[in-house]
């Protein structure tokens, strides 16, 4: 039997396996034949998320720049380095202006003529831009096109448009069956699937089968955000990429509108379709994701000299294979570069706001205790409101109303105004000693994820402080763009959007749901309840 490679998923992760398996077996020379199988029921090469007949209101949180499916010079690979063009470049391109010799010659040999609904995005598009989805699906499907005709000869793809329902194992082979009742026998199966939908737990179950409408987590083009009344109240638990997808979804998408008003707080106003439904929002955290900064380019690079320190130390050929404890190791290190990081944008922004020279800080920053951190610095920083807190940032919410539990129109209040310094920092952008610190924390994840591949990190140090300052940096450096919280500051002023806090609790009861929340001091109703949010991948309970 002719070897055989399944790839089950076809979005980007599936496209890249695609591509660097054609780059290995080019550099091997065999000629042996191999049968590659690429599996998906979404579309092919742009995947379900990045469909490119969605709807042009969902966007990108990363900006046009700051994205390629090619491998760059100093890629950690072992295959060749491919070069080719990044999606602004792609852009670029498409336009007729100049780019790096690779990336043309990459597009020479695999030209492309993109659909003109495109055209108006394309010749908008700067480098920090956040594209469509649908755009950056366009990229990828290119990108998919590319890795095809790059495949050794040798090499035969073989693409089914249908979904892997499930993998047996037989002979020691595996066996993958397609909804369409295809069979594929492979030797190596790939998972690229991206998003799951894990089967549902019992509490799902009760809220599926309530009298009420329950839209379950998921990708917002899967949801039937259709279903969310006009005008009613709507519980919505969930703050981050899936709420303000949703927020999209129902507002511009029927008609509404964001202008801009220089005498908005938020620097738009919106003017109602009539077709908005009232949400009212709660999340673990209960507050909205910080915007990016608005940098009018790509981001800077963080610093992290100490975390780049830890990594030359812990990937020495000596200690490759000691287990890391990520809290004992490697966290100290990311909390004192956010420091210096925001200290030294302090330092020159405002110097008035320190007594000491910045190297004295940074020397008390390294000679402290991450316990004594802040009392260290106390010192040199007298004025508490100049002061640098990641406790602050990591529970918002109860920084701005404590242990009180307050009417949702007073906590409302409360949390836009807050989001109002938010907007001011983000526009600060370089010049923001707060947006320092948090991109120090946020630019720390990757190379800390690197760090702890392969199993590195102890099992207690990942399930706990790891995942919690992952997810904490997500939501400090990995949130919308600006517009999406300048627009949901909008909403929140014009009555459509109120707070409810942080650990919303659901029941069923009557003909819907009730909330309650840590937070609130009421309990909310609505026939509606929205989760905004999409499921982490979990093999133990599959769909």
């Amino acid at each position: 039997m002719r070897p055989s490679v399944v790839i089950i998923g076809a979005g980007p992760r599936g496209i890249s396996v695609l591509e660097r398996l054609g780059s290995h077996l080019a550099a091997t020379g065999s000629k042996q034949p191999l049968d590659v199988h690429i599996v998906d029921d979404a579309q092919l090469g742009a995947g379900r998320i990045w469909d490119t007949e969605q709807t042009r209101t969902l966007c990108m949180n990363t900006l046009a720049g700051a994205v390629t499916l090619f491998t760059e010079p100093g890629s950690t690979v072992s295959a060749p380095v491919i070069e080719g063009p990044t999606m602004y470049e792609w852009i670029q391109i498409l336009r007729g202006e100049s780019v790096r010799e690779q990336a043309q010659s990459m597009f020479d040999r695999f030209p492309e003529i993109l659909d003109a609904s495109f055209d108006e995005e394309v010749r908008a598009t700067r480098v920090e831009s956040n594209p469509s989805r649908a755009l950056y699906g366009a990229y990828l499907r290119w990108c998919f096109r590319v890795a095809l005709g790059l495949m050794p000869e040798h090499v035969t793809v073989h693409q089914h448009h249908s979904r892997a329902v499930s993998i047996d194992e037989r002979d020691g082979y595996d066996l993958v069956h397609l909804a369409d009742g295809t069979e594929l026998v492979s030797h190596s199966t790939v998972l690229a699937t991206g998003w799951q939908q894990p089967h549902p737990t019992a509490e799902e179950e009760q809220l599926a089968s309530a009298p009420g409408t329950w839209i379950a987590p998921g990708n917002p083009l899967d949801q039937d955000v259709q279903q969310i009344p006009a005008g009613d109240k709507v519980l919505v638990r969930g703050l981050g990429m899936g709420f303000f997808d949703v927020m999209a979804l129902t507002t511009i998408d029927r008609g509404g509108k964001f202008v801009e008003d220089s005498d908005a707080r938020s620097g738009l106003r919106y003017i109602p379709s009539g077709q908005e439904p009232h949400f009212i929002v709660s999340s673990g955290r209960g507050y909205p994701y910080l915007p990016k900064s608005e940098y009018k380019s790509l981001p800077p690079k963080a610093a992290l000299p100490r975390l780049k320190a830890v990594i030359t130390e812990l990937t020495g050929e000596e200690r490759l294979h000691e287990r890391i404890d990520f809290g004992e190791q490697v966290y100290p290190a990311i909390v004192k570069d956010a420091y210096e990081a925001y200290y030294r944008v302090l330092a020159q922004t405002r110097p008035d706001a320190l007594t000491a020279g910045i190297e004295t800080v940074v020397e008390t920053i390294d000679a402290s205790e991450l316990a004594e951190l802040d009392i260290a610095l106390e010192l040199f920083v007298p004025n508490p409101h100049n002061r640098f807190s990641l406790s602050y940032w990591q529970d918002p919410v109860t920084a701005l109303v404590g242990d009180q539990q307050l009417s949702v129109e007073d906590l409302t209040s409360r949390i836009a105004e807050h989001m109002v310094f938010d907007i001011e920092q983000a526009l600060l952008a370089r010049d923001s000693a707060v947006k320092a610190g948090l991109w120090s924390i946020s630019a720390s994840r990757k190379p800390a994820s690197i760090l702890g591949a392969e199993g590195r990190y102890t099992y207690d140090s990942r399930l706990s402080l790891y995942k919690s300052f992952m997810a904490f940096g997500q939501m400090v450096g990995s949130g919308p763009p600006l517009f999406r919280t300048q627009q949901l500051l909008a909403l929140a002023d014009a009555g459509l959007v109120s707070f409810a806090g942080a650990r919303p609790q659901v029941r069923v009861d009557g003909d819907g749901f009730v909330m309650t929340g840590k937070n609130i001091a009421e309990e909310v109703h609505s026939s509606t309840l929205v989760d905004a949010w999409m499921y982490s991948p979990d093999t133990r309970r599959p769909a």
